[in-house]
């Protein structure tokens, strides 16, 4: 799918923004299906909580991370458990790619995920085939060497540049180079999601050509992408910022990939000339060119300049000429030319940036709750095998209990159970801030009532969680482990003895 209409990270968009894999569901920010009912004056439960669309779009990153290919699925490779330092290997690609020369590199290539055991990244693994390219001593060291001198921009947000190469023969029993680059769940390429076409569910053919906003937007990215790789005296070269390379990771938000490989696969040192560099501006306009005439049969300036403006236009053919000797000869002067764009691209990103915050500070607030109703429900209800389980029902605990009641186990007025979120969510913060409001707690048997306030029942939760703790620390010993069996088994023979 393609990315949002906004430019760069966030403007013209939803701030929690889609997936490419189109899992959102369309539902406004903040918002829960079926949501739970709160009391009146209380913030809506949803509120409380990651908003859905980024829930399931993180959600399903984790299972693209974790997938794993069916051992007995029919027309996928058998995966073996692992490849090099990698396990949890899955297809990236159909089957019958992999038997097509790649149009870009110029031979067979397949792409599959693992998961790398030394840190629990996951990683995209390109297998070069090895009856095309006979891997070789030197081309692994020639990889190691690319790998090194792309260390340094591995934090770079627009590049995706090679991570680790090593040679193994446990994909089809064929010695083979294996490339690795960061795995980026349900990232599409800007081919993919531009260029080729799709069909609706109601099988319409449709191509989602981006807009011109978005052109401004990846030419933003590119320039800062450019900045970097040519500051530390590399290149990307033709083949990383072929559309089929470059990544469109979330809506507006692009990666060049497959960075180093063709260093690899050409054994050439890395060049940083200015020719190499202006090789590079050359690339970018080609790019950009093919994507704003992704509806024409071919890219052309023509078509560009009848539907987009005659800045975008200009600036395009501008990046041509480049390779050329033309005006465009550094990225400095791309930047300069992109001012205004480059300024709109910072301000989508801080308020993405704010908005995630926003986001963050909802778990972190959850986090903190449930580590006070962690602490309350150790102390409360201790299992009939403690030594004294009867502790929670004496002193203080005996109105914890009575607390974790008020809170849980809410009952309207006819006795059926009460879901109120927002209920939970306020007597949780009123304890943790220990407010001298005061409330009411009832027993189960509505035998007893007692009226307490929030400081006081905090200062309970206090002093029972330090007891806890304390003897948990007590029993740790082996005479303390001896004593309490013999207490246990005690028990265990006095029950027997009156039954």
């Amino acid at each position: 799918m393609a990315g949002g209409p906004g430019r760069g990270l966030g403007r013209g968009m939803p701030p929690m923004g889609l997936s490419p894999l189109g899992t959102a569901t369309g539902l406004p920010l903040g918002s829960t299906p079926g949501a739970f009912q709160s009391g009146q004056g209380r913030m809506q439960a949803a509120a409380h909580f990651l908003s859905e669309r980024l829930r399931q779009d993180l959600q399903q990153r984790s299972y693209l991370l974790h997938a794993q290919a069916p051992p007995d699925a029919d027309g996928v490779q058998r995966m073996p458990p692992m490849l090099g330092p990698y396990h949890s290997l899955c297809p990236l690609e159909e089957a019958s790619a992999e038997e097509r020369p790649s149009q870009v590199f110029g031979m067979r290539t397949a792409m599959f995920k693992g998961i790398s055991v030394a840190d629990g990244a996951g990683y995209a693994l390109r297998r070069i085939d090895g009856r095309q390219v006979i891997p070789t001593a030197e081309m692994l060291t020639m990889a190691q060497q690319a790998v090194e001198a792309w260390a340094p921009l591995a934090g770079q947000p627009h590049l995706n540049p090679l991570r680790g190469a090593l040679i193994s023969a446990d994909l089809g029993g064929i010695p083979s180079l294996i490339l690795a680059h960061d795995y980026h769940p349900g990232a599409v390429t800007l081919e993919a999601a531009h260029l080729l076409p799709a069909t609706s569910a109601s099988g319409l053919v449709l191509r989602h050509a981006p807009t011109e906003e978005q052109l401004w937007g990846y030419a933003a990215q590119l320039a800062a992408a450019l900045r970097s790789v040519h500051g530390a005296g590399l290149t990307c070269r033709a083949a990383a910022l072929h559309p089929s390379k470059v990544l469109l990771v979330s809506p507006g938000r692009i990666r060049i990939g497959s960075l180093g490989v063709n260093e690899v696969l050409q054994r050439e040192a890395i060049p940083a000339g200015s020719t190499s560099l202006r090789q590079d501006l050359s690339s970018v306009g080609r790019l950009l060119l093919r994507l704003a005439c992704s509806g024409a049969p071919l890219p052309s300036l023509d078509y560009c300049a009848a539907h987009f403006s005659l800045d975008f236009a200009h600036l395009t053919g501008a990046l041509l000429a480049s390779a050329e000797g033309g005006a465009l000869g550094h990225w400095s002067q791309l930047c300069v030319v992109l001012g205004e764009h480059m300024a709109g691209e910072l301000e989508g990103a801080h308020l993405y940036s704010e908005a995630l915050i926003a986001q963050l500070a909802k778990e972190a607030e959850n986090g903190r709750l449930l580590r006070l109703l962690a602490r309350l429900s150790m102390v409360v209800d201790r299992p009939a095998g403690d030594p004294d389980s009867h502790w929670s029902e004496t002193g203080d605990r005996y109105l914890l209990k009575l607390f974790h009641d008020f809170v849980l186990h809410q009952v309207t007025e006819d006795g059926a159970p009460m879901i109120d979120w927002g209920h939970v969510v306020e007597a949780l913060n009123k304890l943790d801030a220990g407010v001298p409001e005061k409330v009411l707690l009832l027993s189960r048997d509505e035998a007893s009532m007692l009226v307490v306030s929030y400081a006081d029942i905090k200062r309970c939760v206090e002093t029972a969680f330090a007891e806890l703790k304390s003897r948990g620390s007590s029993m740790r010993g082996p005479q303390a482990r001896l004593d309490l069996r013999r207490r246990l088994d005690s028990q265990a023979h006095h029950s027997h003895g009156s039954a």
